[in-house]
């Protein structure tokens, strides 16, 4: 696909190139980014050119990396600000912006289709997982294409889901206050990336406690009948894990799942770090021509 450099600045401020290539995952999403040390200081064009390349392809990989937590906290700010967790069952000890996910033997992993955190005013703009300790089978994630997704909908159907809004929460049956959270959070159903003002379908299967004008029943049948119809198996990767990997999901136009197919008595970990995002909008169409 091409490739392009890293530089390397070291100690004696001599700058070395490292040439690292692009190759395609899938043909909906993602990149895998050959060659590039993360734990390595990245240039500022470098920085802009991964985070465009993020937008466009919505998820990255980086093969072959071998991170301490602060390389990994300093690897992540190509892509933003790591955002506070406002949550976390399994913190990192001493990196409280990094959680660690496990998977236990016998444990059943959480296979609901998702975008992080949409009970949040900002949810975050991309979430990365490093592979920290891998099984040799088995424990893979799957990300779909909600740009594609909302594509592939009837012009009908888009032009309603623009019209539409979400009302999320922490817990779908909650309608009072109390948490550390607003009870509810209004988001557009369809939203613009900040980046590259492409739409894409934006909603949480399990967060999102209704839609606006419609009971929670209504928005439940409609939801779940929507998510059979948009997610078909020539819009999503699977990524098969290996010990180094870091995995880059754009939340903003994505969705993920883990796959719970790891092998008896494996128990993989993850470092996860969410980056901080934008107030999720529906921009209007342009409708004149800019060029």
């Amino acid at each position: 696909m091409g490739e392009l450099t890293q530089r390397v600045t070291n100690a004696g401020d001599r700058v070395a190139m490292t040439i690292y290539t692009l190759m395609p995952l899938h043909e909906a999403l993602g990149l895998a980014i050959i060659g590039v040390d993360l734990g390595a200081p990245i240039d500022d064009e470098t920085s802009e050119n991964l985070s465009r390349l993020l937008a466009e392809h919505l998820v990255l990989v980086f093969p072959d990396q071998s991170l301490s937590p602060e390389q990994y906290l300093t690897a992540a700010t190509v892509f933003g600000a790591p955002a506070p967790p406002n949550w976390s069952r399994d913190p990192m000890p001493g990196y409280p912006d990094i959680g660690l996910v496990r998977r236990r033997s016998g444990q059943i992993a959480p296979d609901t289709w998702h975008t992080d955190h949409l009970h949040l005013e900002r949810p975050p703009a991309a979430t990365l997982f490093y592979a920290a300790q891998i099984p040799p089978t088995g424990g893979g994630t799957s990300i779909a294409n909600m740009r594609a997704a909302y594509w592939a909908l009837p012009e009908e159907e888009r032009q309603r889901l623009e019209t539409l809004r979400t009302v999320n929460s922490t817990d779908p049956e909650r309608t009072g206050s109390g948490a550390e959270h607003p009870a509810t959070v209004i988001h557009p159903m369809v939203r613009t990336h900040p980046i590259n003002r492409e739409r894409a379908v934006f909603f949480h299967p399990t967060e999102t406690m209704c839609i606006e004008g419609m009971t929670q029943q209504e928005s439940k049948e409609y939801l779940a009948a929507l998510v059979e119809r948009i997610i078909e198996p020539d819009i999503v990767y699977h990524h098969h894990w290996v010990r180094g990997d870091v995995l880059v999901i754009d939340d903003r136009a994505t969705w993920y799942r883990a796959r719970d197919d790891h092998g008896a008595g494996e128990n993989p970990v993850w470092w996860k770090i969410m980056i901080e995002g934008d107030r999720p909008t529906l921009s209007a169409s342009v409708s004149c021509n800019l060029g």
